[in-house]
């Protein structure tokens, strides 16, 4: 994680010189800062910087860069600041508030999705203090849907229906929970696959329950259903010299459209090594924070599969068909896959998709 701990007090300090040097060694990027009053040569030398901001500001800043921000001083001033700059759950940063004496790691905001719960822990083994958990699925044992999305790297559809899921567990109302993947491991307490429920869970890529599925035929009238999304899905894409970014979104936006698939699902793009600097694709995959990948057109007449051939494609690159061959290559060097979409075609983009084979891990 990329950590920002901030003290308010010698002794604090002292126990944020030991924090920033263990934290380091467990591979965190982390960063410390003091009052200037309370900064001095053997805090510096350690990896201490004063703060020169006021701390409302500094908080601002840290909450926007960071992915975790540690107090070390009174819960008060950790509210305080911290309160003009909570959004959402989503994308809130971790935020772990420790007396100065190492007594007690507080885990005051986003213990779940943001990691405030395992950083509390982390840095009470540190300290030798006590982690304070109050989020309620933790202290009665029970499945958190949330933390589980968070540890799977699934995209949760609406937090309203991860709350009401939740809260129906801890009441022991039953929840569905369906895969559109191979389970491995046992369903949590209180969870069901036999049946649809006032509340579900679905693991899939799909946007919508679709006709004829079970969900559909079976969902009670009101019953809601939350997504869990992985990201395994890979775009291949091809597209004319000078293509814009813009055409490229809408030609992705229709296909996964059309075939009824999560854009958030989406992971990687692929293509032919002849587009690797491809203005208007590398700033779609910028934009929407996907790796990209290349190939020669030798690798893609190596992948595996019936694609769709053309030959104007092939006298231009030397392979028959680009976007579906790239996708289904990556997917195969990341450990297999199918072609989910084959090519699409519009305004001077070719798309396909390429899931990956996956697992889910209860």
């Amino acid at each position: 994680m990329r950590l920002s701990l901030i003290c308010f007090t010698g002794a604090g300090a002292q126990l944020g010189v030991r924090l920033l040097k263990e934290l380091k060694f467990s591979g965190h990027e982390c960063r410390g800062f003091v009052l200037e009053k309370f900064l001095n040569p053997f805090h510096e030398a350690n990896g201490l910087e004063p703060l020169k901001t006021p701390l409302r500001e500094w908080t601002g800043e840290q909450f926007a860069a960071r992915d975790g921000l540690i107090f070390i001083g009174a819960a008060g001033i950790a509210v305080r600041a911290i309160a003009p700059w909570v959004k959402d759950k989503r994308t809130d940063p971790a935020v772990v508030v420790i007396d100065d004496c190492g007594r007690y790691s507080i885990s005051l905001l986003s213990g779940h999705l943001g990691g405030a719960n395992g950083l509390a822990e982390e840095t009470a083994k540190i300290t030798g203090g006590i982690p304070v958990i109050t989020t309620a699925t933790d202290l009665h044992g029970r499945f958190a849907v949330d933390n589980f999305a968070k540890e799977q790297g699934l995209w949760m559809s609406d937090m309203k229906t991860a709350k009401a899921v939740s809260a129906d567990v801890l009441a022991g109302e039953p929840v569905g929970l369906f895969s559109d993947f191979p389970v491995m491991g046992s369903l949590p307490e209180g969870f069901t696959q036999k049946e649809s429920c006032r509340r579900n869970v679905w693991i899939t890529v799909k946007r919508d329950p679709e006709e004829g599925g079970f969900l559909k035929l079976f969902l009670p009238e009101g019953g809601e259903v939350l997504r869990l999304v992985p990201r395994i899905v890979i775009l291949g894409i091809g597209c004319k010299k000078g293509t814009g970014k813009e055409q490229i979104e809408a030609a992705v936006g229709e296909a996964l459209s059309r075939w009824n698939i999560e854009p958030e699902s989406a992971a990687a793009v692929a293509t032919i090594d002849i587009k690797k600097e491809e203005a208007g694709l590398l700033s779609y995959v910028r934009d929407h924070g996907l790796s990209f990948h290349t190939y020669p057109a030798g690798r893609l007449l190596q992948a595996e599969g019936e694609f769709s051939p053309s030959s104007f494609v092939r006298e231009i690159t030397g392979v028959d068909n680009v976007c579906e061959r790239a996708a289904v290559s990556l997917a195969e060097d990341l450990g297999g896959g199918r072609l989910m979409i084959k090519k699409q075609a519009g305004g001077g983009v070719t798309v396909a998709a390429a899931v990956r084979d996956w697992k889910v891990k209860l």
